[in-house]
Order: structure tokens, then sequence, then C-alpha cells
């Protein structure tokens, strides 16, 4: 895997300019626990995405990790999301998004090949 050019700045990037390529449905329970501990304590980990060429919804991003994150922020009636601006290819975005989603959590085979297939 190349190494893309990566910003270590987090920017704080308005909830609208995100496009969600591949949206996934969530579980309920697991979805409640991200909004509770966001609103809680707040955003542990900023979410990552790379700029985008322009799209017909009109976003300048495309969410690579984090979209229970950006959803759970959404529900929260907020504006602006922190955000890891990276680029890299878009096989990269895939491959960092699944390994971000195997690290948190035990994934079910047929959970990763629904995954693979969904590109």
């Amino acid at each position: 895997m190349r190494l893309g050019k990566e910003a270590s700045v987090i920017h704080e990037i308005k909830v609208e300019d995100i496009l969600v390529p591949n949206p996934r449905k969530r579980r309920q329970k697991e979805f409640a626990e991200i909004v509770e501990s966001i609103s809680s304590i707040g955003l542990k980990r900023p979410i990552t995405v790379c700029i985008k060429e322009a799209s017909p919804r009109g976003a300048s991003y495309s969410l690579v990790c984090g979209e229970g994150r950006l959803k759970a922020f959404i529900l929260l009636g907020q504006i602006r999301i922190p955000a890891v601006v990276i680029d890299v290819p878009e096989d990269e975005r895939f491959i960092r998004g699944l390994v971000e989603n195997i690290a948190r959590r035990a994934i079910k085979p047929h959970e990763l090949l629904r995954e693979v297939v969904s590109t």
C-alpha cells in the first residue's frame, strides 16, 4: 500500500459538505452508544475525508473513515465536524475504511464480504 500525502492538521468541516460514498446500515444499539459518547465527552477521534471533485450534491469532501461519528454529529445538530483531510487513491481509501472497521470491532466474515462486494 502506497502512502499518500497526509496532513496531521485537523480541520473543522461542514457536515453538509461531506459525501458518504457507501452508506451502510448501522445497528441501532451501537449507533446510540456513539451518539451518547459524543454527546457526553465529545469526539475522541476526528473523521477522515479526502477532497472530492464537484458532485451533484455539491459536496466537496468524500468520507473515508467515520460514518457513525458523522451521522452522530448530524443527529446532535452539529454544523461542523473535526476531520483529517488526506490525499490518497480511491482503492486506498476503501482499504483504510475497512481496516478501521476491523480494528474497531470483531467483523463477521459475511460483513467483510458485503463491504468488499459493495465497492
